[in-house]
């Protein structure tokens, strides 16, 4: 019985390639896209989480801001600055034989 002699194997490898190139094609083009997929998902949790933190950084400035707004309408109102006017610094109003007109110029 005489053996049988098969290409070497690279040149058969070659010829599969050849082939079923179509199909290895298309076996590339579902790897790409699945690790595209893979990519973008993880860019969304990334941004999405980034946006949350921005999110509650700005509540926390808002809030921080309108404590700030009421603060600052409490030490302007005008009774509380007239007050202390009156009772630290001893000022009082001025009446019109009191008051001194400075000429300009």
């Amino acid at each position: 019985m005489a053996k049988q002699r098969y290409p070497a194997l690279p040149v058969m490898l070659l010829q599969d390639l050849r082939r079923y190139k179509y199909v290895i094609a298309l076996m590339l083009l579902v790897i790409a896209t699945a690790l595209t997929v893979i990519y973008i998902a993880h860019q969304n949790r990334q941004l999405t989480s980034a946006r949350d933190q921005l999110l509650s950084q700005r509540d926390l400035l808002d809030r921080e801001w309108r404590h700030l707004v009421i603060e600052q309408n409490a030490l302007t109102e005008h009774s509380r600055v007239e007050r202390i006017a009156q009772e630290q610094l001893g000022m009082v109003e001025v009446t019109p034989e009191r008051e001194v007109v400075v000429p300009w110029q």
